[in-house]
Parts: structure tokens; C-alpha cells; sequence
């Protein structure tokens, strides 16, 4: 077994290689818990990262909203199968026929259609999340709801929204009652409590330089707590939570955990970059009998990731603060999932091979969703596709130290006819993008495109 020493040693190694401010490591295992901790929790401040200190969880708390719906399931107050209108009467999109088609399971698995990453940061208040659904009355359902995987933040919210109403309870005070003081977690959406605890702040790191600033914001958009942006949490709550999915008595019910590591797709290819499928709530890391859920997020300058192996009785949680986080959580997370449970993660995507000969005027065309416009076009004989992300969307690159750039077009080469796959080289050795077009209509072309998330083609 990882001793505490040795856990320590391979975080500290890692955040001096890729420039990270600070991280928190845990790790249980069959009734055993080691973790560690490096760096500091503020640049400005230099105050220490603690076992206590506090971290951004990101779209991790998507398995904490999921969890807390699945009690509302287990306790006969909601149906996983029926329309989200029965429980929000007023639930509407521009696209009123595909909108009334989503049910409860749909924002589960992120087959709902609704958009990825819509961010009208509204205004903090009791009612952000009731605002945000009359906000949802103005947007696009993007294809069939339940047909395709497209990560969704506001089906996300939505479902808060949905607790809220069954609960009468505003969504972070449902959370706190239902999760964080039963399972004794460490963990807070209140900014004041923040204060009063060791919190650390994000940061982002200049890729040319390797300088590193403090982000302008501790944190954004209240419309998004059940899908990441408000919750902050320590290591070892992040074990807390991920020991309720093992295997044996807990907060839910045998019946909806296996629900929830359950996948969802039968085709997954491109959906979500280290993920094999998707169940309910969890990515779902290695499918089969012996299966690895996990779930990743960020928030402004950082980045958390939980790894749960229900058979083997483990739960590793990392946390960082720096724009360059990612890298640590994908080292050291494959280092010790291999190392020590065998685990080893989905293929990455293959680059393409020899080149094949299609007809690439099919494909072409304009493409939108929420996020912004995908734009597919020929240019030297060879299919280019064009990402320009929405406004906001741009910001929150900026600030995660990824700019998304000014919409250059980018080659994207064939890797499988049949199925209309295509991979985009994004210069980095051995890291392609996945980007597959489905469902063409009445002329034979593609109505639907995925680069990221889904976008439909437009007249």
C-alpha cells in the first residue's frame, strides 16, 4: 500500500514539474486512508495548503447533485423516467416539443440536449436557480433529447433546480442537510464560511513564462452550484463522499448505485476525454465487472479529480490550485491506479492513418449550439473545422489559462468512413481531438456534429 510519505513525495515532484501552486492528495483503501498535501494556498498571501484547506470542486460536485437526486429516487419523491415537466410545470426551452421529451434520467447522463456551457452569470440570490429556468426559455435544444452524450451544465442546474422543488429547500441547503453533515464532510457553498477556514484560491500560469497570478475572481456564475461553480472542499470529504458509492450499506440503495454506474451508451467514442461511457452522474473510467467511476472539474485556476473502484474498496482524490493542475491529476493519478489496483484507462484517440477518400462537401457547413459555432469547410482538398466559441465561454478559457484563440481553422483528418470520425491534430505529440459527425438528413448530410460537445447544423 502508498504510505503517506511516499504519496507526498510524488505530489511534491509533480507540482515543481508542472508549476503547481498547490494540491491535496487522498487516498483510501480497503479501511486505510493516506493523503498529503504542497504548496501554498495563496500566492499573494503565502499561507500554506493544509489537510484542512479547502478546494474548488468543480464539476465533481455533478456526483454530489446526482447522489442527492438518487436519495429523492430512493425515497419514491422522483422517477427517473418521467418528463422533468412533471416536476417543473414551467419548464420550457425555445424548442417547446423537443424540451417537454426530457426526463429526469436525461440530465443524469447528459443526454438531454441542453446547452454544455451557457453562462449568463446572474446575479447570487435565493431564487438564482428558478431565474436560470426562465434563462432556459430562450435557448435551443441541441438534437433528439436522450439519443446522444453532450455534457450539459444547465441540465445540471436544472436538476438543482428540480431538488429544490421537491425538497422545498434551496439547493446548497438541501446539499448541505442531505450530504455534507451526514457524511461529516468538510465542505461549504457559503463564501463566509470560506473565510473563516483555510481556502485556497486559483491561480493561473503563464505557459511561455511559467509566471503565476492569482485569478481576478475566487469564484462565478451561482446559477452553476449543482453543476460546480460554488462548492469548495478538502481531500479527505472528497473520500467521505466517494465511500458511499462502494460497495456494502451506505447512503443509497444497492439498487441505485448500480444504477449509477450503469452505462448509458452504446457508443461513446470522442464523448468525453477519459471516459469509456457514462452512467448516471459518473463517468465511468473502465466498464465491466470490476468497474472504475470517476469525475473530473474545474473552476477559475483549478482543477479536481475522484477516482471510486467499488471491488477493490478504494477512492483517490486529488485537488489543485493552478491552470496547470491537470497535469498532475492525469500523472499521478495514472501512476497509481496502475501501480497499485491495475487499473489502466480507455485507449487514447488514434491518430489517423493512411489517408481515405471521402466526400468531404457532405460534411460541410455551419454548425451551432450554446457554446458558440463549429464551422466545417474545405480548404486545399482537405475537410477544416473552425471552433468560435461563444463570448463567455472565451473568458472562461482565458481564465482556466487556456485561450480558445481567434477561431482558427484546423485540419481534421478521417479515421473512420463508416462511421464519419475524424480526428483534429491539436499540435501537442500523441493528443488528438475527437470529432464525429451523426444523424444526416433528408440529403444525406450530417445534422449534428461533436467537437467537445454537440452542435447542429444550421440553414
Amino acid at each position: 500500500m502508498l504510505t503517506s510519505n511516499e504519496l507526498a513525495a510524488r505530489l511534491s515532484r509533480l507540482a515543481e514539474k508542472f508549476t503547481v501552486t498547490g494540491a491535496s492528495a487522498a487516498l483510501w483503501h480497503d479501511g486505510a486512508l493516506v493523503r498529503a498535501e504542497t504548496g501554498t494556498a495563496n500566492v499573494v498571501t503565502g499561507a500554506p495548503v493544509r489537510p484542512d484547506t479547502l478546494f474548488a470542486a468543480g464539476s465533481v460536485t455533478k456526483t454530489l447533485t446526482s447522489t442527492l437526486a438518487m436519495t429523492l429516487v430512493d425515497e419514491g419523491r422522483l422517477d427517473l423516467d418521467a418528463p422533468v415537466l412533471k416536476y417543473l410545470p414551467g419548464f420550457t426551452t425555445a424548442d417547446p416539443d423537443r424540451s417537454a421529451a426530457i426526463t429526469v434520467r436525461m440530465l443524469l447522463n447528459h443526454s438531454s440536449g441542453l446547452p454544455g456551457n451557457y453562462l449568463p452569470d446572474l446575479a447570487p440570490g435565493d431564487d438564482v436557480l428558478e431565474r436560470l429556468m426562465r434563462e432556459l426559455a430562450t435557448l435551443t435544444v441541441t438534437g433528439v433529447p436522450g439519443r446522444r452524450f453532450s455534457y450539459s451544465n444547465m441540465g445540471m442546474s436544472t436538476l438543482g433546480r428540480l431538488v429544490e422543488t421537491i425538497t422545498a429547500e434551496r439547493f446548497d441547503v438541501a446539499l448541505r442537510t442531505r450530504l455534507l453533515r451526514p457524511l461529516g464532510m468538510n465542505a461549504t457553498a457559503d463564501a463566509e464560511e470560506m473565510l473563516l477556514r483555510s481556502t485556497a484560491v486559483g491561480h493561473v500560469v503563464d505557459p511561455a513564462t511559467g509566471t503565476v497570478s492569482r485569478v481576478p475572481r475566487l469564484r462565478v456564475w451561482p446559477e452553476y452550484g449543482p453543476a460546480g461553480s460554488r462548492l469548495w472542499l478538502d481531500a479527505e470529504a472528497l473520500i467521505h463522499f466517494g465511500r458511499t458509492h462502494l460497495d456494502g450499506p451506505g447512503l443509497l440503495s444497492p439498487a441505485a448505485l448500480e444504477q449509477m454506474r450503469t452505462p448509458q451508451y452504446d457508443e461513446f467514442w470522442g464523448c468525453l476525454r477519459g471516459c469509456a461511457n457514462f452512467g448516471l452522474g459518473w463517468g465511468i473510467f473502465r466498464e465491466g465487472d470490476d468497474p472504475v467511476l470517476t469525475h473530473s472539474g474545474a473552476n477559475l485556476g483549478m482543477h479536481s479529480t475522484l477516482y471510486v473502484i467499488p471491488r477493490q474498496q478504494v477512492v483517490l482524490a486529488v485537488l489543485t490550485n493552478s491552470t496547470t493542475g491537470a497535469l498532475l491529476h492525469t500523472t499521478l493519478c495514472t501512476e497509481i491506479l496502475d501501480e497499485y489496483f491495475a487499473v489502466k484507462g480507455p485507449p487514447a484517440i488514434a491518430p489517423p492513418g493512411p489517408r481515405t477518400e471521402i466526400g468531404n462537401e457532405r460534411f460541410t457547413g455551419r454548425y451551432r449550439a450554446a457554446d458558440g459555432e463549429v464551422s466545417v469547410e474545405v480548404r486545399d482538398g482537405k475537410l477544416h473545422a473552425r471552433l468560435t466559441p461563444d463570448a463567455g465561454l472565451s473568458e472562461w478559457d482565458r481564465l482556466m489559462g487556456s485561450p480558445a484563440g481567434g477561431g482558427q481553422a484546423m485540419p481534421i483528418t478521417c479515421v473512420d468512413h463508416a462511421r464519419s470520425r475524424f480526428v483534429l491534430d491539436v499540435g501537442t505529440p500523441g493528443n488528438y481531438l475527437a470529432v464525429q459527425f451523426y444523424d444526416p438528413g433528408p440529403d444525406g448530410r450530417p445534422t449534428l456534429v461533436r467537437l467537445g460537445t454537440l452542435y447542429e447544423r444550421t440553414p
